[in-house]
């Protein structure tokens, strides 16, 4: 006989025992057929059918079933996906005053309020002056670099100049793509979709949909252990305990040659090869975007989506590949600015990314569970204190818990924020954390370390 699927439950009230009920059921379901449910606003919300048609990735909606998702889905949605919310309605929660929601509730209140205070003065409203601006400048950088190495391809110097510049391009790019895949410019959604498969698939060979997938999850579990894709980077560097333990425990005496000698020489020392792999990390991500668009498809299952997008990552290619070929007179100096110019992105990222989380507290599900959405952006990133060069070296992120806790906001009310954020975090007792850029640095290389002293000792039990 096939499994038998649970009938949608009529409308009614759900105490929290229940519905917690309902997701350790989930957690233990093989086959994926316990009805799945999510908390908004007090009202229960079945999505077992929605849950692979959601727009913003199935990921990101599953790392929500059972839980109170009012505060994701108020942060990473717009006003017209509650027409599409009203539709999975199947009852109301229960008012138990006994069971708090999470720690630290007057903290999520307080920032419920000021978040509504802020859109009522448009801090959430773009200065398209400033985003033109940053489209336009943006854009001149490639038409410099090109320059550069059309007049000068014949020259090993001006080709790695060239693509020194060509890096900083594609990183400017990335940050300008973020802005827009948040929807933090046009208020039509649609239109910021547009500029990001010009900026992201056509300018840097990165797909849209991939990253969206990736990055609406890591926003929605930020830095808890099991559901964060960022922190997901095994075996290549495991940032925390409960990672390293995972990994080790998989491992078993009769793992290949190549698992073991990952396990026990390189892991163990992977301070020392760091700054090596974030010259590889950009290649990383363009393969992780072709094989999503090509094997995927579009994060919203839209054919001309994923039809524009695989077109744009092909015509990026096609494009480097007819520039260094044409334009760049010898296969070293062809080869050189391939290298330069990915590893030139590859560290301009993933220094900046690394600043972002890494090295701060990981979270487990169970805990994650009793916290409230605001604590764990704010006690989960690192902001880090630049001048204007700084800022835009980092494109905003460097107020990464301000865009943790308003993802939607323009990057140029972010800085006008921090303080009063830093006010209410200090008020209530939630430790935000802001440092110097190589201070920062330095706290990843020292997390880093501790992990892979743990590492070490797992090794050795491990074989």
């Amino acid at each position: 006989m096939p499994p038998q699927v649970a009938e949608a439950p009529e409308r009614r009230i759900f105490s929290r025992q229940e519905i917690a009920a309902l997701n350790s059921e989930l957690k233990n379901d093989d086959r994926g057929d316990a009805m799945k449910f999510t908390i908004i606003d007090n009202k229960i919300y079945d999505v077992s059918d929605f849950v692979h048609e959601h727009p913003g990735g199935a990921q990101v909606l599953l790392t929500q079933l059972g839980k109170d998702a009012t505060d994701v889905f108020h942060a990473m949605h717009p006003a017209s996906a509650y027409e599409v919310l009203a539709n999975n309605y199947v009852g109301d929660l229960a008012n138990d005053v006994s069971l708090p929601k999470g720690n630290n509730t007057a903290f999520a209140d307080e920032m419920r309020e000021y978040r509504d205070k802020l859109e009522a003065q448009g801090f959430f409203q773009a200065d398209k002056g400033f985003y033109t601006y940053k489209l336009v400048s943006t854009v001149m950088i490639s038409v410099l670099s090109l320059a550069v190495l059309r007049a000068y391809g014949h020259s090993t110097t001006g080709v790695l100049v060239s693509a020194f510049i060509m890096g900083i391009f594609w990183q400017q790019c990335g940050w300008l793509s973020h802005d827009f895949a948040h929807h933090q410019v046009f208020e039509d959604r649609s239109l910021n979709d547009v500029v990001v498969v010009f900026l992201g698939n056509l300018c840097q060979g990165f797909s849209l949909s991939w990253w969206k997938n990736k990055h609406n999850t890591h926003h929605a579990s930020t830095n808890v252990h099991g559901q964060d894709p960022d922190i997901n980077t095994a075996p290549i560097l495991l940032w925390d305990e409960y990672t390293s333990s995972d990994y080790y425990s998989s491992l078993s005496a009769d793992d290949s040659g190549v698992a073991k000698f990952i396990a026990q020489n390189i892991i163990p020392n992977q301070t020392r090869y760091f700054f090596f792999v974030l010259a590889f990390a950009r290649l990383s991500w363009a393969h992780s975007s072709f094989l999503y668009s090509f094997k995927q498809g579009s994060i919203n299952k839209s054919a001309k989506l994923n039809f524009f997008e695989c077109a744009a990552i092909v015509v990026h290619w096609t494009v480097f590949t007819a520039v260094t070929y044409f334009w760049i007179d010898s296969a070293l100096n062809r080869a050189l600015f391939f290298i330069v110019s990915q590893a030139t992105t590859g560290y301009a990222l993933a220094l900046v990314f690394a600043l972002n989380h890494s090295g701060m507290p990981v979270i487990s599900e169970e805990k994650a569970e009793e916290m409230e959405f605001f604590e764990i952006q704010v006690i989960t990133g690192r902001d880090v204190k630049n001048g204007l060069l700084g800022d835009w070296f980092c494109g905003g992120l460097n107020y990464q818990i301000e865009h943790h806790i308003f993802p939607n906001m323009p990057r140029h009310n972010l800085k006008k924020v921090q303080p009063k954020v830093i006010e209410m975090c200090k008020r209530h007792n939630v430790p935000y954390h802001l440092t110097g850029f190589w201070k920062g640095t330095l706290e990843v290389l020292q997390t880093l370390d501790i992990v892979q002293k743990v590492s070490a000792k797992l090794s050795k039990k491990a074989f």
